[in-house]
């Protein structure tokens, strides 16, 4: 039997959002698995260039490697494919298994939900509150990383986090103990 599986989304966890600001509350969000083309997809590969990690992100990931097999599970398109792997590779010196959505037609969350459960992962970690929210219904941990727009989301399984990092001793012990 492999390792167990956790899963990283990349923008707002492992990489700082543009200008450092993490758009949206997505309270009331509607569920569906659906995507729709629009300005955002469009624009996608330009907007990724020039940013960093997030403050614990590379140590973490680095940590939790060796117990887990970390998949980055984004909702950045095949379009990025290569930026987002070389954006990894200088970063965090090495590209973990690239989970990205096909295309624009399937949501961003609905694409999340849809691989973790493929994946049979046991933690995800999120910045999104809509995706954090519906993600923790089949996975035993979602790791919330704390933005002020995400702080209105509570549940049995989500766990708030400053960071990758802060989360990893946990991970750990609780892989040592599987």
């Amino acid at each position: 039997m492999g390792l167990p599986v956790i899963t990283f989304d990349v923008d707002g966890v492992l990489c700082r959002p543009p200008f450092g600001i993490n758009p949206g509350a997505n309270i009331g969000k509607a569920r569906r698995s659906e995507g729709k083309r629009g300005l955002l997809w469009w624009s996608e590969p330009a907007r990724y260039f020039g940013r960093k990690p997030m403050p614990g992100a590379v140590e973490g990931l680095r940590l939790l490697r060796e117990q887990f097999d970390c998949q980055i599970l984004t909702a950045r398109t095949e379009r990025t494919r290569a930026h987002t792997e070389a954006w990894l590779k200088r970063h965090f010196g090495f590209v973990p298994p690239l989970n990205l959505r096909p295309g624009w037609d399937e949501s961003p969350a609905g694409f999340k939900v849809r691989r973790t459960r493929e994946l049979g992962a046991i933690a995800h970690f999120e910045d999104d509150p809509h995706t954090a929210a519906w993600v923790a219904e089949g996975v035993d941990t979602v790791f919330l990383v704390d933005w002020p727009r995400n702080r209105w989301l509570e549940g049995p399984n989500i766990v708030r986090v400053a960071s990758v990092a802060e989360a990893a001793p946990g991970l750990l012990a609780r892989a040592r103990v599987r």
